[in-house]
């Protein structure tokens, strides 16, 4: 992984699988990478699954994810939506 949404493989893959199955969308698993757009790239995504994504996120890691840290940039990349989680759990 490159850039700024570097993160450890294995809070990727931990994201990646609460993604997937939050959006239900296992068909696919095989061809989502760091770089792959969330926000406007699948219809499954949408305000009530953003909701439900947060939910599962806070729940699997452990952590706290105040409103105000909802950005829309969070959710533009499944990499940059994992190194705001590793953010989170350090």
């Amino acid at each position: 992984m490159t850039g700024s949404t570097e993160v450890s493989q294995g809070i990727f893959e931990d994201v990646k699988s609460v993604v997937v199955a939050t959006l239900a969308i296992e068909d696919q698993a095989a061809d989502l990478g760091p770089e792959t757009g969330l926000y406007g790239n699948f219809a499954e995504l949408d305000s009530l699954a953003v909701v439900r994504l947060i939910v599962a996120l806070q729940k699997r890691f452990g952590i706290h994810i105040e409103v105000r840290e909802i950005l829309g940039d969070v959710f533009l990349t499944l990499g940059g939506l994992a190194a705001f989680v590793e953010s989170k759990v350090r």
